[in-house]
């Protein structure tokens, strides 16, 4: 079995993804800085790697902070860079039992999206941070934030 692409991006600061040739064409950096030096002509890759182009990767699940650029044939075509404006824990009721649920709503610094994120792994895009106010409404119905905190970023 081979190495999950999406778990390798986490390991790096900066990863560009050249979809090409029926194979995704991967180059890792350690920061986005040591990026934009390989893109002056420093060859300060932290690892390169081939995939197939039918792997299943999640954008919206990349680490905070993280730059994932992506190309088709060599021309950018996206750019995903997450950081959290806004962290919580929230107290829900689901079939008369209390449980919490924490998560943090991001920012792509690339488009206008609104990420939600919680702990158990799920990850949403939303249009607006009303958006994501209405699916917990939604989803969890009557809810409280026990803690938060906001990110200026």
């Amino acid at each position: 079995m081979g190495t999950n692409l999406q778990e390798v991006i986490a390991e790096f600061g900066c990863t560009v993804l050249n979809y090409t040739k029926n194979k995704i064409v991967v180059d890792h950096f350690c920061s986005e800085e040591r990026y934009n030096n390989f893109s002056n002509g420093f060859n300060c890759r932290a690892g390169m790697g081939l995939f197939d182009i039918d792997e299943v990767l999640q954008f919206n699940k990349i680490n905070d902070n993280t730059l994932l650029v992506i190309q088709n044939d060599g021309i950018e075509t996206a750019r995903y860079k997450y950081v959290t404006i806004f962290k919580a824990t929230m107290e829900y009721k689901d079939k008369k039992v209390n449980k919490s649920l924490t998560f943090r709503i991001r920012r792509n610094e690339f488009n206008p999206i609104i990420n939600f994120i919680d702990t158990s792994g799920n990850s949403l895009d939303f249009k607006n941070v009303n958006a994501v106010k209405n699916h917990l409404s939604e989803k969890y119905g009557a809810n409280k934030l026990t803690d938060w905190s906001v990110s200026v970023g």
